[in-house]
């Protein structure tokens, strides 16, 4: 009784802790004390409750959720990239540029706008609008020089120009994948395989297991590099977490 007693009187930046320990549970209690408020400490919580989410669809309906209840906190901008991000992961593009030209053309101060540009870009180039996709990565280059995300952009850049087809099987993992979790972390995507097994390369060498999934967009073959699998969402988002904090993009995948 006492301990449910703390965990409910925490402040909610105990909450973020333990969502960043993964301490799941205890964030979880203490993130949804705050989430019925009508704050940006409410706005806050149920990001983060989200964020903790198992099923993508309920996490995308919290981030609408914030952006629609809490559109003038300095939440929104992150909820809304989220969104569009997941809608990215699960494949729907259309989508996903919708979002993200929603938070380009909402929140047009919002510190995340170098990164909206670049995942825009993406977008654009996988639904076979190169010059659209060029554009977007220009931007990022000039709202943020010298970044990860300028240092992205330029990269995709270079590599605009369509590919000769691969002949590799599909579905076919250059590394032993984990029998169980439902999760991965998607932390490339790449019309050359080479370059797929080059960068599951580099994270194999760290330890961390992981396989390269076939995708056929619009009529292209991606090549995306998964890493995990991970038991929850929670899990996988941890370690996107940690991968960002480095500098690397991750984003939270089902598999």
């Amino acid at each position: 009784m006492i301990l449910a007693f703390l965990i409910l009187g925490a402040p909610l930046s105990d909450g973020l802790t333990a969502a960043r320990a993964g301490n799941y549970a205890d964030a979880r209690r203490i993130l949804a004390s705050y989430a019925s408020g009508s704050d940006a400490a409410a706005a806050q919580a149920n990001l983060w409750l989200a964020r903790l989410e198992s099923d993508p669809s309920e996490a995308n309906e919290t981030y609408l959720k914030i952006v629609e209840d809490f559109g003038s906190t300095p939440f929104a901008d992150s909820a809304l990239l989220e969104a569009a991000k997941v809608e990215y992961a699960l494949g729907h593009y259309n989508k996903a540029s919708t979002y993200f030209e929603k938070l380009l053309k909402s929140y047009t101060n919002s510190p995340l706008l170098a990164q909206t540009h670049y995942w825009l870009g993406m977008c654009r180039g996988i639904l076979g609008n190169q010059a659209e996709a060029k554009s977007q990565f220009a931007k990022t280059q000039g709202l943020a020089p010298g970044s990860l995300w300028a240092s992205l952009a330029s990269r995709e850049t270079s590599i605009l120009s369509p590919a000769p087809p691969d002949t590799a099987p599909a579905d076919t993992s250059t590394t032993t994948t984990p029998a169980a979790g439902d999760f991965a972390v998607q932390v490339g995507s790449f019309t050359e395989r080479s370059r797929a097994e080059d960068l599951l390369s580099e994270y194999k060498a760290s330890g961390q297991a992981g396989e390269i999934r076939q995708a056929e967009v619009s009529g292209k073959t991606y090549y995306r590099v998964w890493l995990g699998p991970f038991a929850t969402n929670a899990d996988a988002a941890g370690y996107a977490q940690k991968l960002e904090a480095q500098g690397k993009q991750a984003i939270v995948v089902k598999r």
